[in-house]
């Protein structure tokens, strides 16, 4: 009975636990990014939401680029780190292309960042993740290991990061 009672502990004690500290995002995105201030960290055991000002608009290194949607679809199938770099597309359309060429794989790419941010922003702050999403100025990073996504907005730099768990 007592080994019963110690698991259920366990298991209720870590479906409670934080997906993400505040210091591990900022720390995993130190290298990339001129991180200024947290304006919103929210992680629940489903979901990390983040939304940092930046110094530079820009990133400090980048990711490996894809400049055709061929290159973004090639890293994407292969799980691998994609900064898209389609001239004129927002992140939302690109989101939009992956998925018409290949469901299963633009499911993966979207999921990263729906679930974060219907389960881990509040009304304001995702207000302004859709507007990002819509800006044509905005740069999106697709981080599959991580299960992530990184938007940079340049005009207000402003950096969004999403992680979910599935």
């Amino acid at each position: 009975m007592k080994i019963y009672l110690l698991a259920l502990l366990a298991l209720v004690f870590t479906a409670s636990c934080d997906l993400d500290t505040e210091e591990a995002v900022k720390a995993q995105l130190s290298g990339r990014l001129y991180i200024l201030e947290t304006m919103h960290f929210t992680s629940k055991g489903s979901c990390t939401a983040a939304v940092f000002t930046l110094a530079l608009g820009e990133f400090r290194k980048p990711y490996p680029l894809a400049t055709t949607l061929e290159t973004a679809m090639a890293r994407v199938k292969a799980q691998q780190t994609v900064q898209f770099a389609l001239a004129g597309l927002t992140p939302h359309q690109v989101s939009e292309a992956i998925m018409s060429r290949d469901l299963s794989n633009g499911l993966g790419l979207i999921s990263s960042g729906i679930g974060p941010a219907r389960d881990c922003m509040d009304e304001k702050i995702m207000r302004g993740y859709y507007r990002v999403l819509m800006s044509p100025a905005a740069q999106m990073v697709y981080l599959p290991q991580e299960n992530a996504l990184l938007l940079l907005y340049p005009p207000e730099k402003l950096a969004f990061f999403l992680r979910g768990n599935v």
